[in-house]
């Protein structure tokens, strides 16, 4: 029971990050047993990202390479994917989907490609939110990025089941709704399995 209500928790921290996280509960409460009432500021979460990437570095005798550069176009290995989350250990992923979320203006127009299970919510107006969560590798705490697919699709005729693997590529970019700054990736394509 434990380990589900801190993946709920671990999963509305991470797509809260740009902003209000009622989006976010729904998607928990579509997912967990239990509903998640979160006491822990901003603060908490760069202080666990931080300690995260500490300690991965601490075994390390280089110095970390930036994960953000300038990258010219034509240099881009990988096809045209600035960002390829699924090549990343648990440690580095977490970081890197905090930095994300923690400094939006720096991420806004790279095309990203992350792997994980296939979420869905729909606000109280009937609006559909889509996410691809992604788990840690000891499956105790999730990340999020919410998507939104190029073209016309119908929820559910046109998405899988929930909890489904799922590989999300679109280009980083952020939104407002009302007051609050919401991190997604649009004009995606997603690929099940």
């Amino acid at each position: 029971m434990k380990r589900i209500i801190f993946a709920a928790l671990a999963a509305s921290v991470m797509l809260a990050g740009c902003g209000d996280t009622s989006k976010v509960d729904g998607l928990i409460e579509s997912s967990a047993a239990e509903t998640v009432t979160l006491s822990k500021t901003d603060e908490a979460i760069a202080k666990l990202a931080e300690d995260n990437a500490a300690s991965y570095w601490a075994d390390k005798e280089t110095t970390p390479v930036p994960m953000t550069t300038k990258i010219e176009e034509s240099e881009l290995q990988n096809g045209d994917i600035d960002i390829d989350l699924t090549s990343l250990d648990a440690n580095m992923l977490y970081a890197q989907v905090y930095a994300m979320t923690a400094e939006p203006e720096k991420y806004v127009g790279k095309k990203v490609r992350a792997t994980g299970t296939f979420a869905h919510t729909q606000d109280p107006n009937g609006s559909d939110y889509f996410a691809v969560f992604i788990a840690d590798a000891a499956a105790c705490c999730q990340q999020g990025l919410e998507f939104r697919r190029e073209g016309e699709f119908s929820y559910p005729e046109d998405y899988p089941e929930v909890n489904e693997p799922i590989t999300v590529t679109g280009t980083f970019n952020t939104y407002q709704e009302g007051i609050y700054t919401y991190c997604e990736l649009m004009d995606a394509d997603m690929v099940v399995g």
